[in-house]
Parts: C-alpha cells; sequence; structure tokens
C-alpha cells in the first residue's frame, strides 16, 4: 500500500480447481472505496509478498 492508499485490486475466479477468470482494476476513482475499507480494518497480512 504505496502511500497508506490501495493501488489496484485482482481477484480470481476458480472453477475445478483452475483459475477461470482473473479480474483487476486500477482506477483511481473505483479504488478510493478499497483504501477508505483498508483503513477501517486490520487486514491480516497477505498471502504473496513477493513474486
Amino acid at each position: 500500500m504505496p502511500g497508506g492508499k490501495v493501488v489496484g485490486a485482482v481477484t480470481f475466479d476458480i472453477t475445478g480447481g483452475k483459475i477461470a477468470t482473473v479480474r483487476g482494476i486500477a482506477a483511481p476513482a473505483r479504488v478510493v472505496r478499497l483504501s477508505d475499507a483498508w483503513r477501517q480494518h486490520e487486514p491480516e497480512a497477505p498471502l504473496i509478498t513477493e513474486w
């Protein structure tokens, strides 16, 4: 979270144990709500911290 703001998000739909769909957003107007929600909760550590 650079600067304390969410800069994007990715979701995966899993079907039959395989990735069926990948969706991503990075538009500032859309991710602003994610930043607000992130600040209101104490999220768990990310599953992946590096590639």
